[in-house]
């Protein structure tokens, strides 16, 4: 059983090392980063966006191996106004190449379709400040993306489009509803990292633009980056502009996850952890065992179950990366069977004298 124990160890130590080409690598291939944004006036606009209330509410779908997928609920509210002395049709398209569902558009309360979808050049909607580089929001490092990224790679971007009625010397509300996933990198850190880009560049492409307020409702507990100067309150990001934002709003989430893993950042911490509970749960159960505790027993055995499921949190986390995923379903295995065979050796061996 000591050699099994070095052998464990050993191969820990390998897997632990910063220089394995597998330490940021998965079985997963990277989601698009899904960017969303602004409406856009497909002619040359004579419109004023006189506000816009900008309503992000991210929800956590708990129940989605191997990590939660993420959604954004999005609803956007513009007062616009014609100036002009007549009522104009303005085609207008709304860029949303990423995956998104539950679309609503309406124009002062009346419901309008959609008319199709057509392609933009990204510079055209990202503006000359693109925000290309990822962020870890529990440390606050940048990071070059090592996937495949729809704002970096593609050179065509979607938009979907539809048409409103605006009568002359009027300002209409429009409200524009959806449900969207975001882009996920679960590479570069134990922890899954999320990015939503809503694309405030095309608001440029209006006659005037002010009054921007923006509202982004997290998951309790999730660690959150966001590049614009927005005030956290609570789970709540808030902020206000009487222009327009030089920068496009990016925001980065990694969600709470488990009791323990929630400590580390690093593979190499998660998995240390791992096997360093294994002297700690020996000295643990033989303190007890010299203890005069009636029910020591039952009490090693509870113990037992929480080292247990404590190793459970950590593994169900990819601690070693892609091809070695499996691998740490073994290690813990063997973890299990040693911790077993140390209760079996401190309680059970002299049962019988």
């Amino acid at each position: 059983m000591r050699k099994l124990v070095i052998i464990l160890l050993v191969l820990a130590s390998i897997y632990i090392n910063p220089t394995s080409i597998f330490a940021n690598g998965t079985s997963y291939f990277e989601e698009l980063t899904t960017p969303s944004g602004h409406v856009l006036p497909m002619e040359e606009s004579v419109i004023s966006i006189e506000s816009e209330k900008l309503y992000i509410e991210i929800e956590q779908e708990d129940d989605i191996p191997p990590y939660p997928i993420m959604l954004a609920n999005v609803r956007v509210i513009y007062e616009m106004e014609n100036k002009t002395e007549e009522d104009l049709q303005v085609p207008i398209a709304f860029p949303q190449p990423g995956n998104s569902h539950e679309w609503s558009v309406d124009l002062d309360g009346t419901d309008i379709p959609l008319t199709g979808n057509i392609p933009f050049n990204q510079e055209e909607l990202v503006g000359d400040k693109p925000h290309i580089e990822w962020v870890n929001p529990r440390t606050g490092q940048t990071y070059s993306f090592g996937g495949y990224d729809v704002i970096g790679d593609s050179n065509k971007l979607g938009a979907k489009t539809f048409e409103v009625t605006l009568n002359a010397k009027s300002i209409h509300t429009l409200t524009i509803e959806y449900e969207a996933t975001l882009g996920i990198d679960e590479r570069a850190s134990l922890h899954p990292i999320y990015r939503l880009d809503y694309l405030l560049h095309p608001a440029s492409y209006w006659s005037d633009f002010k009054d921007l307020d923006i509202e982004v409702k997290v998951p309790k507990r999730a660690s959150v980056y966001v590049n614009l100067p927005l005030q956290k309150e609570g789970n709540t990001c808030v902020g206000a502009f009487e222009t327009l934002p030089e920068e496009n709003l990016v925001l980065f989430i990694s969600p709470s996850s488990g009791l323990l893993i929630n400590l580390f950042n690093s593979r190499r911490g998660a998995l240390l952890s791992l096997v360093i509970m294994l002297p700690i749960y020996y000295v643990i159960i033989r303190l007890l065992k010299r203890t005069s505790l009636k029910h020591k027993m039952s009490i090693s055995l509870i113990v037992l179950a929480v080292f247990g499921l404590a190793g459970l949190d950590i593994v169900s986390h990819k601690i070693l990366g892609y091809p070695l995923t499996m691998v740490q379903y073994v290690l813990y295995i063997m973890i299990l069977l040693i911790m077993w065979w140390m209760w079996y050796r401190v309680f059970r061996k002299n049962d019988g004298k």
